[in-house]
């Protein structure tokens, strides 16, 4: 019985002990985890009375950031897939950040996979509007999902005296719109979606390339209805009228800049007011600086960091300053897998860096590598046509390191290789990269219900480059070596060989396995391009 009573207490201790070396496991591996993903950070106090504010935070996202706010002190990005092949827009997806941490991932509405498109803050709202419709969208900060609205409006600044309206109509220019609130009146002039300040009671309107001070709006053209900002918004004829400059002054610009000269130019990035005075965010080829005007000359203050190259999107400047809160701006640097935000906060200079640890272009893997996946993926594929799933084909590309390149839009397949009429509506690519010039990338047709694939495609090409002729000499050895071993290698391992046609540059193979799945390569000696289509008779 002693020994009966002695058991379970001996049970309970090794389970508490258990209990005890799992909590301390699990805390580890947060601590490690925590330490992957916590910024570093840094502080430089200038002599200038400027200080720098330094932070990294790492991320791993396949994309490019193309939009981003800070709200409620949270960071809302906006990340755009790359598009390698096959032509369309990316997926888009928002990452919040809060506390240097990816906090959630939202993804965006497809009608967002577009070039011109604009993210901003409005009465408590995250507003997505493209340029081309008028269908926007905002964001249910509670429930992270996207709300159709049909208005918006082009507000760049407002204030209790005025709103601010600007609008960009290309080539053509662009408008900006003062109007009162308190008699309903606008006042205009020709300026495309400048930044707003506000120093006192006058207005400094920024652009790359200068600045226009404005010390009373009602000293701008009047408008007349058919030239109001709502009149133009509606009826689209933006550049129908241009009005007399007046009611301005330009205290900066750089009169060498010269539009039709596409070479690197020094220019404003942003402004902000600090002490009831105007200063610049001031961008060159090597350093970014703070800088004020004087006269027509920029005049460096203290500079910030090198080589930090700021940007914007296409049609993107709503309601960027809108309350004088100073503009959240982007940053490329020399390394694509760094990019970041500045943010100037009084004397504070705030510059946060994404460390990206995603691959974001595939690796040159050479010619034996890739043949090697090659195999893999007929081994995977052959055996198990009839019965294989999307998601392990997956695993299997990810576990072969090739780039996922996936496009966002339906791409069909011809009937001849889908003889058995299944539906077609999805797919999945990647790509393998041999070398600088010759990759392979193959397409997973197949059916959403059930998630099987149906028809696989594999084709081989070059970026041909008609002014280097060594070039075009190393990619035909490419070619025929690649033709000679995907012939070699199916008619030995694979099935028979059914068909062999020859043309002056076009060639035809085919093979069939036992169950009845058919192997066709065709390639092109002219413009070596290759293909192998895979599917079941």
């Amino acid at each position: 019985m002693r020994q009966q009573r002695e058991r379970p207490a001996k049970i309970e201790s090794i389970v508490k002990n258990k209990s005890i070396i799992y909590l301390i496991i699990s805390i580890l591996l947060l601590a490690c985890s925590n330490a992957e993903t916590k910024k570093n950070s840094s502080v430089i106090h200038f002599d200038s009375g400027y200080s720098l504010y330094q932070d990294t935070i790492p991320v791993n996202i396949k994309g490019e950031m193309t939009h981003v706010l800070k709200y409620r002190d949270k960071y809302y990005v906006l990340f755009k897939q790359q598009v390698l092949k096959y032509g369309g827009y990316g997926k888009r997806w928002l990452y919040i950040f809060s506390n240097g941490k990816v906090e959630r991932i939202v993804d965006c509405p497809k009608e967002m996979r577009t070039v011109y498109l604009d993210f901003y803050a409005k009465n408590d709202s995250l507003i997505l509007k493209p340029y081309m419709d008028k269908q926007s969208y905002y964001l249910d900060l509670e429930n992270h999902n996207w709300i159709k609205i049909d208005k918006t409006d082009d507000l760049i600044f407002e204030d209790d005296s005025f709103q601010v309206f600007s609008l960009d109509f290309g080539e053509w220019g662009g408008k900006t719109w003062f109007k009162e609130k308190s008699t309903g009146q606008e006042y205009v002039l020709e300026a495309t979606t400048p930044l707003v300040n506000k120093i006192d009671s006058i207005y400094y309107l920024t652009n790359s390339f200068q600045v226009i001070k404005i010390k009373n709006p009602r000293l701008l053209n009047k408008c007349t209805d058919d030239i109001t900002y709502e009149n133009i918004e509606s009826t689209g004829k933006s550049y129908s009228w241009y009005g007399e400059p007046k009611g301005f002054v330009y205290v900066y610009q750089d009169t060498s800049f010269n539009y039709f000269d596409f070479k690197y130019q020094p220019h404003i990035a942003s402004s902000f007011v600090l002490n009831k005075k105007l200063l610049h965010i001031y961008e060159t080829d090597t350093a970014t600086y703070i800088a004020r005007h004087r006269g027509y000359e920029i005049e460096p203050i203290q500079k910030i960091v090198d080589n930090m190259s700021f940007y914007n999107w296409h049609f993107s400047y709503r309601c960027s300053n809108l309350n004088g809160n100073n503009e959240l701006l982007k940053f490329r640097t020399n390394d694509e897998q760094i990019f970041g935000l500045l943010e100037m906060i009084d004397n504070e200079v705030h510059v946060t860096y994404l460390k990206n640890n995603a691959e974001l272009k595939p690796k040159l893997v050479g010619a034996e590598r890739a043949d090697t996946i090659f195999v893999n993926r007929l081994k995977t594929i052959l055996p198990n046509l009839n019965n294989l799933e999307f998601s392990s084909i997956d695993s299997k590309e990810q576990s072969w390191e090739s780039f996922d390149i996936t496009p966002n839009h339906q791409i069909s397949v011809g009937n001849d290789w889908n003889p058995n009429n299944y539906t077609i509506d999805t797919c999945r690519s990647y790509l393998v990269k041999e070398d600088s010039i010759f990759s392979n990338s193959i397409m997973y047709y197949g059916t959403k219900d059930g998630n099987l694939v149906r028809v696989v495609s594999i084709d081989w090409d070059y970026k041909r480059n008609l002014m280097n002729s060594e070039s075009e000499e190393h990619a035909k050895e490419l070619f025929d070596n690649k033709t000679e071993f995907l012939i070699d290698y199916i008619s030995q391992n694979i099935g028979t060989q059914m068909e062999n046609r020859d043309e002056k540059h076009f060639t035809r193979r085919t093979w069939e396995t036992t169950s009845g799945i058919e192997l066709y390569l065709s390639y092109n000696r002219k413009y070596y391009g290759i293909r192998l289509v895979i599917y079941e008779k």
